[in-house]
């Protein structure tokens, strides 16, 4: 905690404070340990001993440098209990019972932290050390300032100091100071419709159904360990039922802010309209509003050469229907094809394909809403289809909106 709530002339370096958390099995004595910020000498690392600090905390441990396996200390300024500063805010964190209270050999934490100082906690004779800010690396622009009255926090405490292993803290009040860090377990896996890819997007009955479906991780932590539920809400009351479920997924492995695409082949739905419920299963998720999701699809007896979804379209780049999915079903495989867009005047704007060989007869083709010529602007647009097979030729049209 170098930028401590308020201003820095009522209460200053005052409450500025480091944590530390021992995650080993072992005892450990930090007579030995110092603490440093690169601008001053290192400060030897002290015992608490005013026992003021037991009017507020009575269950803190001071009078000591003895930190048990799996518990916290916090570096204090000597100040800390001071009342004698205008502007009030004395002792404003709430520290938990055991939490063992350590200070410096003089008044400061080094000569005062700043949002830019990086830190190292060191013993030489019990060769350890940790490390807060990448102190080696100049370049990173780290640390820098999380804001008023709060804390940087460390997001895994197995992984190595680096910038993305930091986040300002979470909590309510700004910091957790002797208390598992708000970002430890800021798991926050989501699903939305927009992302859940039908292919084809209208399925003609006795044809398998292609789902790809992205989870994202608005959390801050890595994760494999989630499942993601596939079923057919029958009796439209948003839960699986017996019977419901089509099929459960095992998780993929996402980064921290990314997102990871997952594929399944739903085999030869039945003919009608099912509401496919995908639901996330994540005991850790810290946000469970954005864990289950709904998507139509439709099964007909039978089907035109060319299906659209969505009907209006709107390429602006929000990741909200930016793409035109364009199916499409030949009488045979082994012709050429040709799909094209053209405006209501009749003049072709692009070609999607043209007098392509398919050796299939049926496949999907993406509009992005440009042309050869650039994007095209808002207005109805005709998708055209003509599929030449040795003497036969088949033509089909569907119209669709684009929006920007």
């Amino acid at each position: 905690m170098s930028n401590v709530k308020g201003s820095e002339n009522t209460c200053g370096d005052r409450n500025e404070f480091v944590e530390i958390y021992n995650q080993s099995v072992d005892t450990i004595n930090l007579t030995s340990y110092f603490i440093y910020d690169f601008d001053v000498n290192p400060d030897e690392i002290y015992p608490w001993t005013n026992e003021s600090i037991l009017i507020k905390y009575p269950g803190v441990r001071i009078n000591s440098t003895i930190i048990y396996s799996h518990t916290y200390a916090l570096i204090l300024d000597r100040e800390y209990i001071s009342s004698d500063t205008a502007g009030g805010n004395v002792q404003p964190y709430d520290i938990p019972d055991s939490t063992l209270i350590l200070t410096t050999d003089d008044t400061s934490i080094g000569d005062g932290l700043t949002t830019k100082d990086p830190l190292i906690i060191f013993s030489a004779a019990d060769a350890c050390t940790t490390s807060f800010g990448t102190p080696y690396d100049s370049l990173d622009n780290f640390p820098s300032d999380p804001g008023d009255g709060i804390s940087w926090e460390r997001i895994d405490l197995n992984l190595p100091d680096e910038p993305s292993n930091w986040h300002p803290s979470l909590d309510s009040a700004g910091c957790t100071p002797g208390r598992e860090n708000s970002t430890t377990n800021a798991f926050d896996l989501a699903l939305d419709a927009q992302s859940i890819i039908f292919t084809p997007a209208v399925l003609k009955i006795g044809e398998d159904l292609q789902i790809t479906l992205r989870v994202k991780n608005h959390g801050l932590r890595p994760t494999a360990d989630y499942d993601v539920l596939i079923f057919d809400d029958e009796n439209g009351d948003s839960i699986v039922n017996t019977g419901e479920l089509i099929h459960q997924l095992n998780g993929l492995f996402v980064n921290a802010l990314d997102s990871v695409a997952i594929s399944y082949t739903h085999e030869h739905p039945s003919q009608g309209t099912h509401h496919l419920g995908f639901q996330l299963e994540f005991s850790p998720d810290q946000n469970l509003a954005n864990n289950l999701v709904f998507k139509t699809l439709q099964v007909l007896g039978e089907i035109g050469e060319l299906s659209l979804s969505p009907q209006i379209f709107s390429p602006n780049g929000d990741g909200l229907d930016d793409y035109l999915q364009i199916d499409y079903r030949l009488p045979e495989s082994g012709g050429k094809l040709t799909i094209s867009i053209f405006d209501t005047r009749g003049i072709r704007l692009h070609n999607l394909c043209k007098n392509e060989p398919c050796d299939t007869d049926q496949g999907t083709l993406y509009w992005d809403g440009n042309s050869s010529k650039g994007r095209v602007q808002t207005g109805m647009y005709i998708v055209y289809l003509e599929y030449q097979y040795q003497n036969k030729l088949t033509k089909a049209k569907k119209t669709t909106v684009l929006a920007r």
